[in-house]
């Protein structure tokens, strides 16, 4: 009994967990996204925090992924996360979609302290 408890509770505390649950999760003055693998901050795409908060993997298959586009056509202050978070570092906004037509205050708020 105590086992199966103890295993629930686990269970519980990790499906619990922002950084598990959710596909962005939001520390400060940074947003990550596990699933696209790269953090950002209110300059843009960021290789320091997306190592620090997501791991040396993380970081590498971004370098990875700058390197296939090109320096040059890789634009680090205009990104899409998973979910359509959408943020514009010149603008300082946060949007719910690619689309633009919506704020995303707590994107905004976390990145640029608007």
């Amino acid at each position: 009994m105590r086992y199966s408890y103890t295993l629930l509770l686990m269970l519980t505390m990790t499906l619990a967990s922002p950084a598990r649950a959710a596909l962005d999760f939001y520390k400060e003055g940074a947003i990550c996204d596990r699933k696209s693998g790269f953090c950002a901050d209110h300059m843009g795409v960021s290789l320091g925090l997306t190592k620090v908060y997501l791991g040396d993997k993380a970081e590498q298959k971004l370098m990875a992924t700058i390197n296939k586009v090109g320096s040059d056509a890789f634009n680090p202050k205009s990104f899409t996360m998973t979910g359509g978070l959408t943020c514009d570092a010149d603008k300082k906004q946060c949007w719910t979609s690619k689309l633009r037509d919506k704020p995303h205050d707590k994107g905004t708020k976390t990145l640029f302290n608007n």
